[in-house]
């Protein structure tokens, strides 16, 4: 169907749905008028008639006004954007009132002889114009106020989706610099201690940047360069920590192409190795976990630690800037994102993210350079 015939189509199925509602309209008024006028089957009869006149010049009088005069008062809103229904209903009702007076004198020339012969029949008149409009009117302002409560929700709706998406990106602008500020701490330190463990960091660090750079612009990214990231960046950290930093991976396979939250796990980890590793001579146990969920639609990432914990209720010493801005961001993101944290003195920390299992979006990122290996590797102990 073409363009201009489907528009054509459109607008015969508009005229004949005011013409089937101009049938039905007329029917309760003929009903009160000729029961009115003596209520035998001759009264129901011309009654119809005269009531089928009446909507058809009524109803024609509106849709004109709807065309020529509503369109530029209902423009005039104020600045507060408030419907101006006053004026509108004013416009309804003289319109409305005019073509009664106009259909009852073409029942007056053509029908009924003497229809406006006495005050009573104009007023009689005037009635039926009040009553139309309030009935056609109704309808109207209804669908006109539907129209406009939907046209709320969807704009409240759009803003609270843009909101959403301005907290996310301060959000991350909160966590990316906090995760950097560390790692040029650790560069720093070890320039002197150890130059060639710099010179490897630094080369660990341009794919670790790149990857945060990366993940930062879009809103989500595979699993599996999630994972290249983190064990670059612990990389960096076990060089500064040595063997008090030992690290336990255990990812289900096939979870590669998996879409995540960019940086979402960063932050995580670095929090286990400020209480659970940094603060003890021993240093601790970082395990990494990913499982897909019984049912099929979430999977589940853990990060946990064997450190010294915290009591429910409270929070370890710090900002908390890491935790936060997880939570804030599974928050955003709604359903199923979830987070859980589950800690206890002497029993280290827990943390439990659950992630909806959806088709990958998102292209793979390719590393620019392989790292130089002069730093003692990741340790392997329970790698899936």
């Amino acid at each position: 169907m073409t363009p201009t015939r489907a528009v054509l189509v459109r607008r015969l199925r508009r005229v004949a749905l005011s013409a089937l509602l101009i049938v039905l309209w007329s029917i309760p008024f003929a009903l009160f008028f000729g029961t009115l006028y003596g209520g035998g089957w001759s009264s129901y009869g011309w009654a119809y008639v005269v009531s089928l006149v009446f909507a058809t010049v009524i109803r024609s009088a509106v849709a004109l006004a709807e065309v020529l005069m509503l369109p530029g008062i209902r423009r005039r809103a104020g600045p507060d954007g408030r419907y101006p229904w006053a004026l509108d209903a004013a416009v309804y009702m003289g319109v409305s009132v005019a073509g009664s007076y106009i259909a009852a004198f073409i029942v007056d020339r053509f029908l009924v002889r003497g229809f406006l012969g006495s005050p009573r029949a104009w007023l009689i008149s005037g009635m039926y114009a009040i009553a139309f409009t309030l009935l056609v009117g109704g309808i109207i302002y209804a669908r006109v106020f539907y129209r406009q409560a939907v046209a709320r929700a969807v704009a409240l709706e759009r803003m609270r989706s843009e909101l959403e998406r301005a907290e996310l990106r301060a959000l991350r602008a909160q966590v990316n610099p906090h995760f950097l500020f560390n790692t040029l701490n650790s560069i720093a330190a070890l320039i002197h201690e150890n130059p060639a463990a710099a010179e490897d960091v630094v080369t660990r660090l341009a794919d670790v940047f790149r990857h945060a750079l990366t993940a930062s612009g879009r809103e989500h990214t595979r699993l599996a360069d999630e994972l290249d990231f983190l064990r670059s960046w612990l990389t960096i950290e076990h060089v500064r920590f040595g063997d008090r930093l030992r690290v336990i991976e255990d990812v289900e396979p096939g979870l590669d192409d998996v879409p995540v939250p960019g940086l979402l796990f960063q932050p995580l980890i670095e929090n286990a190795v400020r209480y659970a590793v940094a603060p003890r001579a021993e240093g601790g146990t970082i395990t990494l976990r990913v499982r897909r969920d019984p049912s099929g639609q979430t999977i589940t990432a853990e990060v946990a630690d064997d450190g010294p914990g915290f009591s429910p209720g409270t929070r370890p010493r710090g900002n908390g800037v890491g935790l936060e801005s997880v939570r804030e961001r599974l928050r955003l993101g709604g359903e199923p994102h979830a987070f859980a944290l589950e800690s206890a003195p002497g029993q280290g920390t827990r943390v439990r993210v659950t992630l909806p299992l959806a088709p990958a979006h998102v292209a793979r990122v390719e590393p620019k350079a392989a790292p130089v290996e002069c730093a003692p590797p990741l340790p392997s102990e329970g790698r899936a």
